[in-house]
């Protein structure tokens, strides 16, 4: 247990970088097993998830290493002996990203053996929907009572035929395990509504670094053929920035900032977050230049909260991407609590997650449930009190509510905001922030 002392009320100035995404980064690195051989990725976050997978890794036979730098961090993986197929408990209820490993390990060793995985508690997470894409591509799976096993038969390892994958729901977690499964197959493989998240993006890009043959990525509609052995001695790839972190420094922008700036954005990734609060009242200015092969931005907040009252934008609706993401509904609660007038906040993608909310209500915040989520009440403002984090986003938003309130805050958080953010605390305290982190709390 971890626990955030913060002492609110104070002004953020400043610039803050952000990081690799964590959702970008981690099914590239359980992608980078289908190649026989090294790849460097560049960008990388230095979270607690990103650990998990890179022990997990190395369980499997890699060799992995991670080496620091303050302008985005590499992690290298030479994958050129993968050894076993079995991931087991102790790893996977760590990270709810290891079960992207079905996909990965079945394109490379034909078959895989992948505990249930972890990660945060925030509402149903159904498997089902990867199992059947699978089966779809004509690999054989199997669920125990804590594990899924997954098979390639012979008869798809031969003449190449075209398999159509129809996902009943755009899951992110579904389109990655179908996207790597399907690029170990000499079939073409369609992959009817599939997620469009930039995640996605990013992950079908290193695919084709690696040498497999996709369109569509972006859409719903995407078209694999893929290949049965990847032998690139070689790969250098580079992770998109997190746009969750982004969301959650623009919010935090938003609530106490003057005059700061938000490095290493994709504004395009961050288009629904920035739209709230220009409703609520916020003036931002982007600034565009060019990294490498990367157009990034910097966001510089104009006006917020600092001079006025921000007003309730209404109604929240978090869906799948482009529109507002459901990992920053939690992120915006503390704010829309302290705006004048009255806010819906519906989420279509996890409609029970709403734990920080209800948490939010100690603080001062007036949030009832509806038919359909919640509805707050905005106050002048929240005050100072013992807080708890039930999960990485909720964690997040606990701390924002803490910079927000009037008086000191403590977060207890079981360890979930290191799962996503990299050295959350110390960016803040450079944002001019008063936020202590004491550790290995009972």
């Amino acid at each position: 247990m971890t626990k955030y002392i913060i002492n609110g009320g104070r002004v953020l100035r400043g610039d803050v970088m952000i990081s690799g995404s964590k959702n970008a980064v981690l099914p590239v690195l359980s992608a980078t097993i289908i190649n026989r051989g090294i790849t460097t990725l560049t960008n990388c976050p230095d979270i607690s998830d990103v650990r998990v997978t890179m022990d997990i890794l190395e369980n499997l036979g890699c060799k992995v290493r991670l080496t620091k730098n303050e302008f985005g961090n590499t992690i290298q993986v030479d994958a050129t002996n993968v050894t076993s197929s079995t991931i087991n408990a102790d790893k996977a209820c760590k990270c709810r990203s290891s079960v992207t490993f079905l996909g990965a390990l079945t394109a490379r060793l034909r078959e895989a053996n992948v505990a249930y995985p972890g990660g945060c508690t925030i509402g149903e997470r159904p498997i089902d929907i990867h199992e059947n894409a699978l089966s779809d591509m004509g690999i054989n799976t199997f669920r125990g009572d804590n594990f899924i096993k997954t098979q390639l038969p012979f008869t798809c390892r031969g003449e190449a035929c075209t398999r159509n994958i129809y996902l009943k729901f755009p899951s992110v977690g579904a389109t990655e395990n179908s996207l790597m499964a399907a690029a170990g197959l000499a079939d073409t493989v369609n992959i009817y509504g599939a997620a469009t998240e930039p995640e996605i993006i990013c992950l079908g890009n290193y695919l084709k670094e690696l040498g497999a043959h996709i369109e569509g990525l972006g859409t719903g509609h995407i078209k694999v053929k893929g290949q049965l052995l990847y032998n690139k001695e070689n790969v250098a790839f580079n992770i998109i920035p997190d746009r969750i972190e982004a969301a959650t420094y623009l919010i935090l922008a938003a609530g106490a900032g003057e005059k700061m700036k938000i490095h290493s954005t994709v504004a395009e990734h961050c288009k629904e977050t920035v739209n709230v609060l220009k409703h609520m009242g916020c003036v931002f200015k982007e600034h565009k230049y060019t990294c490498g092969e990367q157009k990034l931005s910097v966001i510089e907040l104009k006006e917020g909260a600092y001079k006025k009252r921000l007003n309730s934008p209404g109604i929240v609706v978090a869906d799948a991407y482009p529109a507002f993401p459901t990992d920053a509904q939690s992120l915006l609660l503390p704010l829309l609590s302290v705006a004048e007038g009255e806010t819906y906040v519906v989420d279509k993608i996890f409609p029970k997650r709403f734990n920080a909310a209800y948490e939010l209500v100690k603080a001062g915040a007036d949030i009832r449930r509806t038919a359909f989520g919640i509805k707050i009440r905005g106050k002048k403002s929240l005050k100072g009190c013992d807080l708890m984090s039930h999960d990485l986003r909720g964690g997040a938003a606990m701390v924002i509510a803490g910079v927000l309130a009037n008086g000191q805050t403590c977060v207890f958080d079981d360890d979930f905001i290191k799962r996503g953010y990299d050295n959350m605390p110390g960016k803040l305290r450079a944002l001019g922030a008063s936020i202590t982190e004491c550790q290995n709390l009972s």
